[in-house]
């Protein structure tokens, strides 16, 4: 599964939704000659540091307080105990750090000792990258309270035939949010169904116009197509037959998908709530990201929305300072005939995956498991990181500045992850196409889903996958 290409424009779409890609396993490796010239083209890329030496680590992240601050908050206190070892945290873009990955899994580089690792890259990227089942059980101490406290629904997408390719450290996924002072002045309920969203929506915006609803629904970024993935979910449907949270979105020709049920009665029902939703929502949703969200609440925009957890901003006096102590979260929503929520939402997330041609195996196993670790949390939390433990989530959620880790904790345990495959990213295409059909008013929910379902069979017959 090595003799994938690095596809550009999918990199190139991640960097403009700002949001981490859905990269293809046909889009990441293939061609030792792509990805050099994609190298050539960028002096963020091109970088290489010091050719890795003992007691030296590098290691790579993305931007930004969640990945890049952690880590660095992590690596002082690593050193702080370690005083003849140097970290390098070495921050990019979002394109142009996985165009890093990439290129030097190509190249089998020894420059870096671990990247910051989407889940959706294992498929095609685990050859390159180090097994860490043995450096588990080396430590049972720590192995097992890893593995106790970072759900196998979350941390098994980070897995390839059952064998651990990463540390995961990092947890995010979509919830609900609402400004619980306005909820108690109108009397309106908990958010916990798509039903009561919609009633509260209108209540909403019978008091203040464009206040009831908001969600992430920027369809230039998949946003649209993973809200409603989410909303599918929540309503009991499925891709296809053969979807479940343990199968963590793969398929194969061993593990196909079966019948594409897109059409189904829940995927209706999912799709026409999103209608039905587009019709009372904040215009501002048809481009919104996490950013422009956040934003919304931080100025008084919106009052009830859909949106990923990434923003303990939200709840923090110093960063939102008029509604911190207003504002709280719960696991995603469900709707319809569904009351199964242990199955819902969507979920996401890094690791710190180590190349099989790192020169500090050792060392930088030791310092992936040192970031997890309850003696760094403090240090990892307060720099802006969301830990992937749930024991420690559910303890720092008790405080209301982190009152969305609690959150966090039952969304990892529930929701689904992105498609593992090498058609996932045009799965999300197509979804957010036909679903941004219906909230633009060209196509009615019982027709765009019939579509939809049309399209993904195409799709998955030309992988080859129900073959």
């Amino acid at each position: 599964m090595t003799d994938a290409k690095f596809d550009r424009g999918t990199v190139q779409r991640a960097a403009e939704r700002g949001h981490a890609p859905s990269v293809s396993r046909r889009g990441f490796l293939k061609g030792a000659a792509a990805g050099a010239a994609i190298a050539a083209a960028s002096s963020a890329v091109t970088w290489r540091g010091a050719i890795a030496e003992s007691k030296k680590l590098v290691v790579t992240t993305m931007p930004g307080p969640r990945w890049e601050m952690a880590l660095k908050a992590s690596a002082k206190a690593y050193m702080e105990k370690n005083k003849d070892v140097s970290i390098e945290v070495l921050v990019s873009p979002y394109a142009e750090h996985y165009q890093r990955i990439g290129t030097s899994l190509i190249e089998d580089s020894s420059d870096f000792d671990a990247h910051l690792f989407d889940p959706v890259l294992i498929g095609q990227s685990y050859p390159k990258l180090l097994p860490l089942q043995e450096h588990f059980d080396k430590d049972p101490e720590w192995r097992d309270y890893y593995i106790n406290g970072v759900p196998y629904f979350y941390r098994g997408s980070w897995d390839w035939d059952g064998v651990p390719y990463s540390i995961v450290h990092d947890a995010n996924c979509m919830m609900t949010w609402w400004r619980k002072d306005v909820f108690a002045g109108a009397g309106l309920a908990e958010p916990a169904r798509f039903e009561t969203i919609l009633e509260n929506a209108k209540k909403l915006n019978e008091k203040k116009p464009g206040a009831g609803f908001m969600t992430c629904a920027a369809r230039n970024a998949w946003f649209l197509g993973m809200t409603y993935t989410g909303m599918m979910w929540g309503f009991g449907g499925k891709w296809y037959e053969n979807d479940s949270p343990e199968r963590f979105g793969r398929l194969s020709k061993d593990n196909p998908p079966g019948k594409v049920t897109l059409d189904s009665p829940e995927n209706i029902a999912a799709m026409t709530m999103l209608r039905d939703l587009s019709k009372v929502w904040n215009e501002a949703s048809l481009n919104a990201q996490e950013f422009e969200n956040a934003e919304a609440f931080k100025n008084d925009v919106s009052h009830q929305q859909i949106m990923w957890s990434g923003f303990m901003i939200l709840q923090n006096p110093k960063e939102n300072p008029n509604f911190h102590d207003k504002l709280v979260s719960r696991d995603f929503a469900l709707g319809g005939t569904n009351n199964d929520a242990s199955k819902t939402g969507m979920k996401g997330g890094f690791g710190l995956a180590i190349p099989k041609a790192s020169k500090n195996i050792d060392l930088m196993v030791d310092f992936a498991k040192f970031v997890t670790r309850p003696e760094n949390a403090e240090n990892f939390i307060l720099a802006g990181g969301q830990p992937s433990n749930t024991s420690l989530l559910n303890k720092w959620g008790e405080q209301p500045q982190y009152q969305v880790f609690k959150s966090i904790a039952q969304g990892i345990a529930n929701g689904h992850h992105l498609a593992q495959f090498a058609e996932g990213p045009e799965l999300f295409q197509l979804i957010t196409q036909h679903a941004g059909d219906v909230v633009t008013g060209k196509a009615e929910p019982e027709q765009a889903c019939v579509n939809m379902k049309k399209d993904v069979e195409v799709l998955l017959e030309r992988g080859g996958y129900n073959a």
